[in-house]
Protein backbone atom coordinates (compact mmCIF):
# COMPACT_ATOMS: atom_id res chain seq x y z
CA UNK A 1 0.00 0.00 0.00
CA UNK A 2 1.09 3.58 -0.46
CA UNK A 3 1.18 6.15 2.33
CA UNK A 4 -2.48 7.05 1.69
CA UNK A 5 -3.53 3.36 1.99
CA UNK A 6 -4.11 2.85 -1.75
CA UNK A 7 -3.14 -0.59 -3.12
CA UNK A 8 0.09 -1.06 -5.08
CA UNK A 9 1.63 -4.06 -6.84
CA UNK A 10 2.55 -7.14 -4.78
CA UNK A 11 6.22 -7.74 -4.00
CA UNK A 12 8.33 -10.70 -2.94
CA UNK A 13 8.94 -11.63 0.68
CA UNK A 14 12.61 -10.66 0.35
CA UNK A 15 11.79 -7.19 -0.94
CA UNK A 16 9.19 -6.65 1.79
CA UNK A 17 11.71 -7.69 4.45
CA UNK A 18 14.33 -5.27 3.07
CA UNK A 19 11.83 -2.40 2.96
CA UNK A 20 10.85 -3.06 6.58
CA UNK A 21 14.49 -3.33 7.77
CA UNK A 22 15.44 -0.06 6.06
CA UNK A 23 12.49 1.80 7.55
CA UNK A 24 10.87 2.44 4.16
CA UNK A 25 7.73 0.46 5.06
CA UNK A 26 5.57 -0.39 8.05
CA UNK A 27 3.38 -3.41 8.76
CA UNK A 28 -0.21 -2.46 7.95
CA UNK A 29 -1.93 -5.83 8.61
CA UNK A 30 -0.73 -9.21 9.80
CA UNK A 31 -3.43 -11.35 8.12
CA UNK A 32 -3.13 -11.13 5.17
CA UNK A 33 0.35 -9.71 5.62
CA UNK A 34 0.35 -6.21 4.13
CA UNK A 35 2.98 -3.48 4.26
CA UNK A 36 2.49 0.25 3.79
CA UNK A 37 5.26 2.23 2.11
CA UNK A 38 6.22 5.40 3.96
CA UNK A 39 7.34 7.59 1.07
CA UNK A 40 5.42 6.31 -1.97
CA UNK A 41 2.14 7.40 -3.55
CA UNK A 42 0.05 5.67 -6.23
CA UNK A 43 0.44 8.68 -8.51
CA UNK A 44 4.24 8.27 -8.44
CA UNK A 45 4.17 4.49 -9.03
CA UNK A 46 3.85 2.31 -12.10
CA UNK A 47 1.07 -0.26 -11.80
CA UNK A 48 0.86 -3.28 -14.08
CA UNK A 49 -2.39 -4.89 -15.23
CA UNK A 50 -2.97 -8.03 -13.16
CA UNK A 51 -5.86 -10.46 -12.92
CA UNK A 52 -6.91 -13.45 -10.85
CA UNK A 53 -6.86 -16.78 -12.67
CA UNK A 54 -8.96 -19.63 -11.28
CA UNK A 55 -8.42 -23.27 -12.27
CA UNK A 56 -11.20 -25.51 -10.92
CA UNK A 57 -10.31 -29.21 -10.67
CA UNK A 58 -12.06 -32.19 -9.13
CA UNK A 59 -10.59 -32.08 -5.60
CA UNK A 60 -9.45 -28.48 -5.17
CA UNK A 61 -9.39 -25.10 -6.84
CA UNK A 62 -6.21 -23.32 -7.86
CA UNK A 63 -5.88 -19.54 -7.82
CA UNK A 64 -3.09 -17.33 -9.13
CA UNK A 65 -2.39 -13.66 -9.61
CA UNK A 66 -1.32 -13.37 -13.27
CA UNK A 67 0.34 -10.46 -15.08
CA UNK A 68 -0.38 -10.21 -18.82
CA UNK A 69 2.48 -8.50 -20.61
CA UNK A 70 1.90 -6.24 -23.58
CA UNK A 71 4.20 -8.37 -25.75
CA UNK A 72 3.36 -11.34 -27.95
CA UNK A 73 5.66 -14.33 -28.44
CA UNK A 74 6.88 -14.32 -32.05
CA UNK A 75 6.98 -18.09 -32.49
CA UNK A 76 3.65 -19.08 -30.93
CA UNK A 77 1.68 -15.83 -31.17
CA UNK A 78 0.55 -16.05 -27.53
CA UNK A 79 0.48 -13.20 -25.03
CA UNK A 80 3.37 -13.44 -22.58
CA UNK A 81 2.09 -14.19 -19.05
CA UNK A 82 3.87 -14.29 -15.72
CA UNK A 83 2.54 -15.62 -12.44
CA UNK A 84 2.97 -13.02 -9.68
CA UNK A 85 1.60 -15.15 -6.85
Amino acid sequence: MDRRKKPLMPCSVTRARLLLERGLARVHRMVPFTIRLVDRRVEDSMLQPARVAVAPVSKSTGMALVWDAETVDGTTGEVVRAVLW
